[in-house]
């Protein structure tokens, strides 16, 4: 079989996931701090940045999968993975400019268009080094160390995005076009810098030749009758929902619900370090357990631990602190068990298509996580409105109100949780299937 495991050091892996950290923050921005900051101080108002997010995302339905039987597809003397990494850097950081440090008046026109063209380039980047990533091994476990390494490397770079953002803010006159600015300049070093470190520190995989003889069939027929893909894709969907409802009420939760003042930007430390905490014990969890196992578990935590949001006393920064480091738990699961149970999937398709797409695949789990953010903010936003928040600066929104967002932080991810419970506690590629899988596909090879 062409495709040989690659097991790297932990150095060359950290060194290879780096892009994860400029990515990771990448998108924590624009879901974070951009919907605030075009809704409340560029003027466009909740619903509007919340209709954009959900039109410049059907734009991804499209793109993200063609991109990726375009990668699988590419044969060039430097890999089919590489060049999308070196074209997509340059993109990111035109966008990065013109998104993150716009001139005011802005038009929704102008918010529109950018966000297409920033989705563009985080596809470019997203599905080439998540599919590479996905190739570089073969073994169950390997698998999900390699998730897990991307996954720290994530939360390393929110931590650190938000430990900047937070000592700046407690500089005089510093404002929040001052706080997207700083993110941007920060952002378009780190960027290219990653992605070279990435390029040298791992070798790129030959692409796995799949011999298998399979009834031919219509075009994506395959990928439609693919039952572990379906249920993955939408407990993906579901769990990008989820955190990205948390995610885009966190500013408006911290600032005006906990009144946390000059601290709120720090409020975000402690729910970075809990995933990077709980990651080794996630890690240990999916060895005994599984996988799929492993995200329940760590999603039932989560829905008890929950009601901290509703008791968290307002102006208490020791309390929220420590709560926070409870709740972020989940950022520890949230996107590498899926990555690492996709590799496993393609391995079933491969199975029953007799061909290897790990790009198509990783692209539909990054569509999947598009349209999720999209739907969180589209969601989220529109519901804020309805039990009457005000997100300009300086509003005075009521008791009521502001106890109406705590429910909101519980609800909406809870229940979303327990349906993703639901759909993956007998998931059916476990390890020992997938061995099954590998000796087939290793069988049919030589």
């Amino acid at each position: 079989m062409n495709n040989k495991n690659i097991h790297l050091s932990n150095l060359r892996l950290a060194a290879f996931v780096a892009p994860e950290a400029p990515l990771a923050a990448f998108l924590m921005v624009v879901v974070v701090f951009i919907p605030p900051f075009y809704a409340g101080s560029m003027g466009l108002g909740l619903s509007a940045v919340g209709l954009i997010f959900g039109i410049t995302k059907l734009w991804d339905v499209f793109t993200d999968p063609a991109f990726g039987v375009l990668s699988d597809r590419l044969r060039t003397r430097w890999g089919r993975r590489r060049p999308w990494l070196v074209l997509s850097a340059p993109l990111l950081m035109l966008c990065t400019y013109y998104v993150f440090i716009p001139a005011a008046p802005v038009t929704l026109g102008y918010f529109a268009v950018w966000m297409i063209v920033l989705y563009i380039g985080w596809t470019l980047a997203s599905v080439s080094h998540i599919s590479w990533a996905a190739e570089l091994s073969s073994d169950y476990h390997e698998r999900s160390r390699i998730s897990a390494f991307k996954q720290g490397a994530a939360l390393v770079g929110g931590i650190a995005l938000m430990l900047m953002v937070a000592l700046a803010d407690h500089s005089p006159g510093f404002t929040e076009s001052d706080r997207l600015a700083l993110i941007a300049k920060t952002l378009m070093i780190a960027l290219p810098v990653c992605f070279v470190v990435a390029l040298l520190a791992a070798p790129e995989p030959e692409p796995e030749v799949v011999s298998l003889v399979v009834e031919v069939e219509k075009p994506f027929q395959a990928i439609l009758k693919n039952a572990p893909m379906r249920r993955l894709l939408i407990t993906n969907l579901l769990l990008g929902i989820a955190t990205g409802s948390i995610a885009g009420m966190f500013l408006f939760f911290v600032e005006d619900v906990l009144l946390l003042g000059e601290w709120a930007s720090f409020s975000l430390l402690p729910w970075f370090f809990s995933g990077l905490i709980f990651l080794p014990v996630c890690m240990a969890l999916s060895k005994r357990f599984g996988k799929h196992k492993t995200l329940c578990i760590a999603l039932l935590y989560h829905i008890f631990a929950s009601a901290l949001f509703i008791f968290m006393p307002s102006g208490d920064v020791v309390f929220a602190s420590v709560a926070l480091l409870l709740l972020g738990a989940n950022q520890a699961v949230g996107t590498y068990i899926p990555a690492a149970i996709m590799a496993d999937v393609t391995d079933f398709d491969a199975v029953k298509s007799g061909k290897k797409r790990t790009g198509l695949y990783m692209s539909l789990l990054q569509t999947s996580s598009k349209i999720a953010a999209a739907l969180s903010v589209g969601l989220s936003y529109p519901l804020l409105s309805v039990i009457g928040f005000d997100a300009t600066p300086d509003a005075d929104n009521s008791i009521e109100i502001l106890d109406g967002m705590r429910w909101m932080m519980v609800v909406v991810p809870g229940v979303l949780y327990l349906i993703v419970i639901r759909i993956m506690w007998k998931f059916p590629l476990d390890e020992e299937s997938q061995l099954v899988l590998r000796k087939q596909l290793v069988e049919a090879a030589d």
